[in-house]
């Protein structure tokens, strides 16, 4: 009878979109990521002063992630970009916990509050709305922020001593990637470019 016209009813198969991935596949995408941070076992095995350093770049991109895309699930009138937005929060805080986890276990001190560019971005974007805000949470997080961690995770892969470390680069880089590409087709279906905002 009534198909009711909102386009907000039940998930079905193929409703959903987000770029080119099914909500369900990209679903199981995120779940298979989470599990994989989830199973890393810290050990107390002291860090290199390098290793330090790539662990806090991690640590760094994360949270402004995070809190950029926690903006983006309140603001966002996108329901693909509110999806996009909602895995990240998912991702980055549970990474961010494992982070912690594994710092604590070797005596290292992460920061607990975000940077002050995290903050001018958040403030910047919470001074937007509609379109223009989707367009750029898409572009800053979805695009150029997991641009800059797909960066960082490459750099713990080739350059990381500890073990822990190289297993959190091995559990959560393919869903970086993954995130990256789904921004990346976001991106075009709003008409933008993968490089929108470079100047």
């Amino acid at each position: 009878m009534g198909s009711g016209s909102t386009g907000m009813g039940p998930r079905e198969s193929g409703s959903m979109m987000v770029g080119k991935e099914s909500m369900e596949k990209f679903d199981r995408l995120n779940k298979k990521g989470a599990e994989a941070v989830a199973a890393i076992r810290p050990t107390s095995a002291k860090l290199s002063s390098a290793d330090q350093a790539l662990m806090l770049e991690v640590a760094k991109g994360g949270m402004m992630q995070l809190e950029v895309s926690r903006a983006a699930v309140q603001k966002a009138t996108s329901p693909e970009v509110r999806q996009l937005a909602q895995a990240e929060v998912e991702e980055q805080t549970g990474l961010s916990a494992k982070l912690k986890e594994i710092a604590d276990a070797k005596g290292v001190t992460l920061p607990t509050t975000p940077d002050a560019d995290t903050q001018a971005m958040v403030t910047r974007m919470q001074g937007m709305s509609g379109t223009e805000f989707d367009k750029m949470y898409v572009s800053e997080s979805g695009v150029k922020g997991h641009e800059k961690l797909d960066a960082v995770m490459s750099n713990v892969k080739k350059n990381a001593s500890d073990s822990n470390l190289k297993e959190v680069e091995k559990a959560a880089h393919p869903l970086v990637k993954t995130h990256l590409k789904v921004a990346q087709e976001v991106m075009t279906k709003m008409g933008g470019s993968g490089s929108t905002g470079m100047r």
